[in-house]
């Protein structure tokens, strides 16, 4: 779509591509000449004003996010707020949580209960900081009493998440739980299918099992499942760093 039809379209006020609309503010705002959103995103980070244009494209994607009714969750009175990915948008690594829990819900951040902070734990111990990772959920909006999401909420918020991937473009995905994965490979379990590499639209996804579930073990199934979850993060972390050699994954000192 050329400039002046775009222009047009606005001046009518008639829908466009979502991406076909924020390639062209970025290349106004920006003065960015790219011709698409795919090259501009490719070359993002070679631009001077890269923050800039990250930090905008950030702010974009919580804008769709906070505008969308397409379920039921973001009416029910146990939610008070959508919960939006964080993270650098060049990160190569994403984790993918079910949905937000009570405290995720109240400060409006995903992983910052207790599941949170034994994310934050597993990350650090591979030394890896956790602003150096986008990190989000399958859905935005909390399930009442916390429960897993159904098929129906997971599958309309499922924008949302392609829309932060389509940007990110991440080398490697972590699942955390079984609704993340079976929205990437419908019909699997968990307990079979942690650990084991799945290669979907050019990414390599590595599920395993959500921390929440770690935090309710006891005995030996919790030292168990501690060291799968391990295994498991440092393998996808290991391909993260091999993909993207380039890429610092601690926080500059």
């Amino acid at each position: 779509m050329s400039v002046h039809a775009i222009n047009e379209s606005y001046k009518h006020k008639i829908e466009i591509p979502y991406g076909i609309r924020l390639a062209f503010e970025l290349k106004q705002k920006f003065n960015i000449d790219e011709p698409d959103l795919n090259t501009l995103i490719n070359n993002i980070h070679n631009n001077p004003n890269s923050k800039k244009i990250m930090d905008y494209i950030q702010q974009d994607i919580n804008n769709h996010l906070f505008l969308c009714k397409d379920c039921h969750l973001c009416k029910e009175e146990h939610h008070s707020q959508k919960v939006p990915g964080v993270g650098p948008l060049n990160s190569p690594l994403v984790l993918i949580g079910e949905g937000p829990g009570f405290d995720e819900d109240k400060a409006g951040k995903p992983f910052v209960g207790r599941a949170g902070q034994l994310l934050t734990t597993i990350l650090n111990k591979l030394n890896v900081s956790r602003e150096k990772v986008y990190i989000t959920n399958i859905v935005k909006c909390r399930p009442p009493n916390n429960r897993q999401p159904l098929a129906d909420e997971t599958n309309k918020c499922s924008k949302n998440l392609e829309l932060e991937l389509m940007f990110i473009m991440p080398k490697v995905i972590i699942t955390l739980g079984s609704t993340p994965l079976n929205y990437f490979k419908p019909n699997s379990r968990i307990t079979k299918s942690r650990g084991k590499w799945i290669f979907k639209d050019n990414k390599l996804i590595m599920p395993t099992f959500h921390p929440a579930y770690i935090l309710r073990q006891k005995g030996k199934n919790l030292v168990k499942i501690k060291w799968e979850v391990w295994h498991d993060f440092n393998k996808a972390v290991d391909k993260a760093k091999e993909l993207c050699p380039e890429y610092n994954f601690k926080l500059h000192t």
